[in-house]
């Protein structure tokens, strides 16, 4: 069949079939090569899904909108699917774009279909929202549905941007976390609550943060505006430890540019000559947490500070492990 024929059908990227055909497109039509088999009954049109989710920040659209058609009105896309559609980070290897997960009561039928895992709670009214026309559940229920999937300083990253992006607060996240009895990660996502911060402004930033604060680091001020001894603006630092004058900074792929890291290294010149050590970190300094944290601590104790004990967990007593041993 020509493309004018086509055409005179409108361009839905999605649909149902039936016996009938589906979407105005007779049954042959609905066989054409420009449409996809998603899934049992499902068509959508193939450039589009061949053309989205090659990359971690290409999402799959088209895709996720097929999983949702042939689905019941209580099922919704979760877990990690939903993570995705709320544009909150998750570690890479999480982030399985050909898996969509979904969440089901318990008393409904099993969603047996290709490339979607099925996950079965009770889910309320306000554990639910719909974003750009898909059923999702809510950034607080999505945060503990991940937990257990996390170490301690990627939830605390996927924390402080949800808390960032969408202003949850502390006290809605603990009635979600709480209101569930029984889950996998319910005493993670209790204890990092207390570590968010939603003035962390990368995830990256996030888990640096975390990192120093669970080797037993003095907190510090998250993005701060650092003034000079007269009150006038320097800088905007990233992790400041303001009692000692040592600012930690995280330079990720935004740095990277010619320009910005010769901005940069005029910042931390201009720091430097007013008393702050800077210790700059970059992405694969983060696969060694034990050389960061000796760096900071090392710049800490030159300024006056004398070590702590690591923190620990308050209902066992046991040390906290934050981040793996280097």
């Amino acid at each position: 069949m020509d493309n004018n024929a086509y055409a005179a059908h409108g361009s839905r990227d999605t649909f149902l079939v039936t016996a009938d055909g589906g979407a105005g497109w007779t049954p042959d039509e609905v066989r054409h090569p420009r449409f996809l088999l998603t899934s049992r009954g499902v068509r959508a049109d193939a450039t589009l899904v061949e053309d989205e989710g090659w990359s971690y920040t290409e999402k799959p659209v088209t895709r996720w909108r097929a999983a949702q058609l042939p689905l019941g009105d209580e099922v919704v896309l979760s877990h990690a699917t939903a993570a995705a559609i709320l544009e909150l980070p998750l570690p890479v290897w999480l982030a399985d774009q050909n898996v969509i997960h979904v969440t089901a009561p318990k008393t409904s039928n099993r969603p047996r279909r290709r490339d979607i895992c099925t996950h079965y709670a009770v889910l309320r009214v306000d554990e639910c929202n719909e974003i750009d026309g898909f059923r999702v559940t809510t950034p607080a229920r999505t945060y503990t549905d991940v937990a257990f999937r996390l170490s301690i300083p990627e939830l605390v990253a996927f924390g402080d941007a949800m808390m960032r992006k969408y202003g949850t607060s502390q006290r809605e996240l603990l009635a979600t976390i709480l209101r569930r009895q029984r889950y996998p990660g319910r005493l993670k996502a209790r204890q990092c609550v207390d570590l968010l911060d939603p003035r962390a402004e990368s995830p990256k930033e996030s888990e640096l943060r975390i990192m120093l604060r669970g080797a037993g680091l003095p907190a510090p001020s998250i993005n701060p505006d650092i003034l000079d001894r007269h009150g006038q603006f320097l800088a905007r630092g990233d992790i400041a430890f303001e009692e000692y004058q040592v600012l930690v900074e995280y330079d990720g792929a935004y740095h990277a540019a010619m320009r910005q890291r010769a901005h940069d290294a005029s910042r931390r010149a201009l720091l430097r000559e007013n008393g702050w050590i800077v210790v700059e970190i970059v992405g694969e300094d983060m696969k060694h947490p034990g050389r960061v944290i000796a760096r900071v601590r090392k710049a800490l104790t030159e300024r006056g500070w004398h070590p702590r004990p690591p923190m620990r967990c308050q209902r066992s007593g046991q040390k906290l492990k934050i981040w793996p041993d280097d």
